[in-house]
């Protein structure tokens, strides 16, 4: 087994198809690093989603879980099982890019894993804390 600082992974969650190429990578990574990994979708616009029209704000709460159990029900068919107990799953509001870097800071992230050079990989670059890794999608 690799042993080092790679204690806190993150992995942007997506819903597209190349999304599990990433998972696998992101566990196999995990699992020799003895990692904890972290998923975290975002929402940009709950309003422009349609959410408000159909369901008060007051039962996004419940939105929120729904799709963690969901993503978790992805994840567990992707992942070995040894794995899923370190699997946290966080749904955050607001601007994708912004949101990932925060997310990084305030759980001490040590590797980004995101799907190509795009805007979000070049925040963790520029604002981020921690190393990236970029994959091809």
């Amino acid at each position: 087994m690799v042993t080092g600082d790679m204690r806190r992974l993150l992995l942007h969650g997506s819903a597209d198809e190349s999304f599990d190429r990433s998972v696998r990578f992101a566990g196999r990574l995990a699992h020799e690093f003895n990692a904890d990994l972290h998923v975290v979708y975002v929402i940009e616009e709950p309003i422009g989603a349609g959410w408000t029209a159909e369901m008060p704000a007051s039962r996004l709460p419940e939105l929120h879980a729904g799709m963690e159990e969901e993503a978790r029900e992805r994840l567990g068919r992707l992942l070995p099982a040894e794995l899923q107990e370190r699997i946290t799953i966080a749904i955050r509001t607001g601007e994708t890019s912004a949101e990932l870097v925060r997310y990084t800071a305030e759980n001490t992230v040590d590797l980004a894993i995101v799907q190509g050079a795009d805007e979000h990989s070049r925040a963790f670059i520029e604002k981020g804390r921690c190393s990236v890794l970029i994959l091809r999608p």
